[in-house]
Order: C-alpha cells, then sequence, then structure tokens
C-alpha cells in the first residue's frame, strides 16, 4: 500500500560518525521491503553516504512479501530489512517477520517494521507477538532518525556475527585439541584459536603466528621460521611455508620484532615477539580494522605466548615431531 515517506530538514550531523577508515570491507546489506518506489528511492537517497565500522550500504529491493522470500531463501548476509507492513495484504509485513524467524530460522538479521497504518498493527502486539528490532512509523522516520536506526541494528548484527563466529571457531578448537598428536595438528588448532581470538576482539582481522623452534636447525633456536597459524588470508602458507613466502610488507615487520626482540603495536597492526625460557622463538603478525585497546594488546600477547610454549612441549615430548622443512 502506497504511503508518503517524508523526511524532515535537520542540521548536519554532528557526533554519529564511527571514524572509521576507508577499507575494502564488504558492505552492510539492507533490505528494503515495501510496495511503494518511492520509500526505496528516498531511503537510499538518504542513505547513501551511510558507513558503519569502515563498510558501506548494499541495498536489495523487494516490492512484496513474496518477493522478499525468494531472496531471503537464497542469503543469508542480509543485515538489517526494513519492513512495511502493509502490501499485498493488511498484514504481508507481519507474515514475512514470521517467515524469517520461524520457517528460514534467520536469527541474525534485524528487522525494522515501518507502517503507515499503525492502527492497523499496534506496536504493543507486533513487539510481544512477533520477533522483531524496532517498530517506526513512517511519518516519525527523520533523516538523524533513520540513521540512528541503522547504527542501532548494524551494531546488534555486528556484535551477534561475532558471537556466533566464536562459538564456532571454539567448537573447531575443541575438535582439535582432541587430535594433538604432532606438530601438525598443532597447527590447525593454533589456526582455529587465531581465528577465535580475531572474533573476540571484536574486529575484522587477519593474521598469522609463526616460530622457529630448536627441532628445525641442528643449534639451539636457529633455522628458517615456519607459519604454525594463520587466518583466511594466509592459510595457503600452512604446508610448510617458510616466511620468506610471506607478502614484503608482513616480513619485513616480523624481521624487526626478531631484530628487536619486542613486540609492536600501532593504529593497524600488531607483531608479536615471544620467546621460552629454552630460546625457542614466536612472531604473531595479525592487521585490523579499527585499532586495538589495552585488553586486546594483552589477549594478543598471551595467545602468542602460549602458542609457542605448547609447540614447544609437543616437540620436546616422545610422540612430538617438527613439520618437514
Amino acid at each position: 500500500m502506497s504511503t508518503d515517506l517524508v523526511f524532515a530538514d535537520e542540521l548536519p550531523d554532528e557526533g554519529l560518525g564511527d571514524g572509521s577508515r576507508q577499507r575494502p570491507l564488504a558492505p552492510w546489506v539492507v533490505m528494503i521491503v515495501d510496495d511503494d518506489p518511492a520509500v526505496h528511492q528516498v531511503t537510499q537517497l538518504v542513505m547513501d553516504d551511510f558507513e558503519f565500522a569502515g563498510r558501506k550500504l548494499q541495498f536489495l529491493n523487494a516490492y512484496t512479501a513474496s518477493e522478499a522470500r525468494d531472496l531471503l531463501r537464497s542469503r543469508r548476509d542480509v543485515a538489517l530489512i526494513l519492513l512495511d507492513v502493509v502490501m499485498e495484504s493488511e498484514h504481508a509485513g507481519l507474515d514475512l517477520a514470521r517467515f524469517i524467524r520461524e520457517e528460514i530460522g534467520n536469527r541474525h538479521v534485524r528487522i525494522v517494521l515501518r507502517t503507515g497504518q499503525p492502527g492497523q498493527a499496534p506496536e504493543e502486539d507486533v513487539i510481544k507477538s512477533y520477533d522483531i528490532n524496532d517498530y517506526k512509523e513512517k511519518t516519525e522516520l527523520t533523516k538523524r532518525k533513520l540513521i540512528t536506526v541503522f547504527y542501532s541494528a548494524l551494531r546488534s548484527y555486528r556484535d551477534i556475527i561475532i558471537i556466533d563466529q566464536s562459538r564456532q571457531a571454539l567448537r573447531r578448537s575443541i575438535e582439535a585439541i582432541t587430535h594433538i598428536h604432532d606438530a601438525a595438528n598443532l597447527r590447525l588448532l593454533a589456526s582455529a584459536l587465531l581465528a577465535q581470538l580475531a572474533h573476540l576482539l571484536g574486529y575484522e582481522a587477519e593474521g598469522l603466528c609463526a616460530s622457529r623452534m630448536s627441532a628445525y636447525a641442528a643449534s639451539h633456536g636457529e633455522g628458517p621460521y615456519r607459519v604454525l597459524a594463520a587466518t583466511a588470508q594466509f592459510q595457503g602458507l600452512l604446508d610448510d611455508s617458510a616466511v620468506g613466502d610471506l607478502p614484503s610488507e608482513v616480513r619485513d615487520a616480523l624481521a624487526h620484532a626478531l631484530k628487536t626482540r619486542q613486540s609492536q603495536f600501532d593504529s593497524e597492526r600488531f607483531v608479536g615477539y615471544y620467546r621460552t625460557h629454552s630460546g625457542n622463538e614466536s612472531l604473531l603478525y595479525m592487521t585490523f580494522s579499527d585499532p586495538i585497546d589495552t585488553d586486546g594488546q594483552e589477549l594478543l600477547q598471551i595467545f602468542c605466548a602460549n602458542v609457542a610454549i605448547a609447540y614447544e612441549r609437543l616437540l620436546a615430548s616422545p610422540a612430538g615431531s617438527a613439520p618437514t622443512a
């Protein structure tokens, strides 16, 4: 049902930006479900320059609940749905909300109902009966309020995804623990823990952990560094790859940490250094979309130290063996 959506003139927005730097990160996917083309056009126009956590917006358009169902069956990356209540039927939007939560089991996407006829779907009844995240009358959605809705919904969606990914990473870590019989399996464990650490920190992150252990060479603590753990960007280096195979900026950062024997932090990167009591050394390299805080830095240090100790103990055990060089 066609309903005018008008955004009031306001003062320039202040204090709502995240300060995120421009980055080639995937955009947030936002679906507009409304039978009025003007609603789609105006919403996209006023949100054209919106950005959250360094990511812009990508809009999907559906003009009926049926069309939205078809899109949602094939996509699990939609972060936010702006959903009209009255479309091909008086309760089309409400039926779609129930379909999303109950039939396809999507608990992650944030659903914001927008209606031009609040009397047909009273807010208290809707909030009580349907698993939605916000309820707005179209007449109250000024530009500033719409921006607030986007920040709130996307921040909530991001946190839900972080928790879910952390749970999956923890499951992989537990599975890997049951198979720690040699150094190759420790690599799987360390990679799973590294991925989990990145998610727990709450950042878009990529990283790797490299070690130089006494088992690699005749003299203690000498020999080439090998990549022990890696997130997706560096997974191809886990097959007995030396640090020399890394990109030059990564290799140079690790070499500097090795030379100074100190961990290094800057606004976008962490390079960790750890030396065990017996002289074995480990390095951790991670990049982030946002600066890491003190607690995050401490977690990274602990991770680097514990992977080094676990690897050293494994190599010292009768069943332990170093990867083939």
